[in-house]
């Protein structure tokens, strides 16, 4: 099976334990030539209704947050942060929060002064989005990559890494951009350098050493696992001009407080959560999360 990033052939075994979803068995690789891991095989559109349910989005967030900058349990970069990004870089039009689960930021976003739609891929989900945020427009995936409409700016906040074939969606995704507008994404760096990914690197490696076929039993709901590099030459590759693109540490995946963390184990990643964003701080390459900002070319 060819890498999801760059194509190439040339794979081995990832680190990351395979894991029983669906009644089938989902495996990982890595790739040698731009070192992303990625899920094998791919997920079907059974497989993504099942890992997708209405449930798990939890219904619609109509809060408005009395501090825009405050990060929310989850979120990779403030909301304030995001808007203010599009601010210093002149962005003026329409934006689509594709991927906008439970319309928070959409939401937050109208508040400000930006004018935002949202998409899902659950259609259940569009439906109770459209009855409860009705002076809105929300789209299935299916509809909107089948239509012709453009928007200014369309970002993606912890969709990316969800993405069967990320190449191929950014491609078509590009087409609904309209000429200069942007494309806004964040999320996960599950594979860059830090102490969290070291962690887990040993752990797996020895569990799967001391278990002989150790098969994991988690909802394979990411799809690629990216690093600051192979991530940076993804958006180059697909023509984007890069305005913006910072990398910081997060909790997550590990429990973002002591009281979340239950057993022994939970409570180390606790520990090494909060020492690998100690780290964080002082190296500029370290970090688990990403946020870029592009303008097509």
């Amino acid at each position: 099976m060819s890498c999801l990033f760059c194509k190439s052939n040339d794979t081995v075994d990832s680190f990351l334990p395979s894991t029983f979803f669906n009644q089938k068995r989902f495996d990982y690789k890595r790739c040698n030539n731009c070192r992303l891991h990625f899920i094998a095989p791919i997920p079907n559109k059974d497989d993504l209704l099942k890992m997708y349910p209405t449930s798990y989005q939890a219904g619609v967030d109509d809060n408005i947050l009395a501090d825009p900058y405050k990060k929310l349990i989850g979120l990779r970069f403030s909301y304030g942060k995001q808007i203010e990004l599009l601010r210093k870089n002149n962005f003026s039009g329409k934006v689509l929060d594709f991927g906008c689960g439970s319309a928070n930021f959409l939401i937050n976003c109208n508040h400000h002064g930006i004018e935002c739609d949202g998409l899902e891929f659950n259609p259940d989900h569009v439906n109770i989005l459209k009855e409860k945020v009705s002076d809105r427009k929300f789209y299935t995936f299916d509809e909107f990559m089948e239509s012709d409409i453009q928007y200014d700016l369309i970002r993606l906040s912890n969709v990316l890494e969800h993405f069967t074939d990320p190449v191929e969606t950014i491609i078509e995704i590009k087409k609904h951009i309209k000429p200069n507008g942007y494309l806004l994404v964040e999320g996960p760096i599950e594979m860059n350098f830090n102490l969290a990914q070291i962690f887990r690197k040993v752990y797996f490696s020895v569990k799967k050493r001391l278990k002989r076929n150790y098969l994991a039993t988690h909802t394979p709901t990411h799809i690629i696992f990216s690093n600051r590099s192979n991530q940076l030459n993804f958006f180059q590759n697909l023509q984007f001009d890069t305005l913006w693109y910072v990398i910081d540490e997060a909790e997550w995946p590990f429990p973002n407080s002591l009281k979340n963390a239950i057993g022994m184990v939970s409570k180390l990643n606790f520990y090494i959560a909060k020492l690998s964003m100690l780290f964080g701080k002082t190296i500029p390459s370290w970090g688990n999360t990403f946020l870029y900002l592009g303008r097509i070319k």
